[in-house]
């Protein structure tokens, strides 16, 4: 049997009775589905909020405003910005970092710089100090060589610690 249009042009096809009890069946079937799927996601984020222990909804604060120019680093959650003052870096020019530090939680540890080639790090231990919103400032930086020198910035969020780093050449 082939269905047939109750009326021209009113948009719905009459299915014969042999089909109809299948089409209900499934389609109170799929509302089921959809009904319990629901439901479902809504309590197990309730509850997954709830419960102790449970992992924080993920964090939504936006970044700290982020200076032109800064160099860009990244790992895991933690992302970071930073600008040499005065810049550009020189070869036994002492200098600081402006840093900024996302998501602005992120706590900055160290900062610390190498020579992966020569196997020796800087002359000078940085002093590290919060300047609030998720930004920071980094003194007491110098790079004594030219050559390849690989930045380290240690964070923490929350429990856990990153390492990020980046290479720098300075001739």
């Amino acid at each position: 049997m082939t269905p047939s249009v109750a009326q021209p042009g009113a948009g719905f096809v009459v299915l014969p009775a042999s089909w109809r009890g299948v089409f209900r069946v499934g389609f109170l079937a799929l509302l089921r589905v959809l009904v319990l799927a629901t439901a479902g996601a809504t309590l197990g984020t309730a509850q997954a909020q709830s419960l102790p222990g449970a992992a924080p909804p993920p964090d939504t604060t936006p970044c700290a405003a982020v200076p032109a120019g800064a160099q860009h680093l990244a790992a895991g959650a933690v992302q970071a910005w930073w600008l040499p003052e005065p810049g550009p870096l020189r070869v036994g020019q002492a200098f600081a970092l402006q840093l900024t530090l996302c998501p602005t939680q992120a706590r900055l540890l160290r900062v610390d710089a190498q020579m992966p080639e020569h196997r020796h790090g800087m002359n000078y231990r940085p002093s590290v100090q919060a300047l609030g919103a998720g930004h920071w400032r980094a003194e007491g930086l110098l790079w004594h060589m030219p050559g390849r020198w690989e930045l380290l910035l240690e964070t923490r969020l929350g429990e856990q610690t990153q390492r990020l780093t980046q290479s720098v050449q300075l001739r």
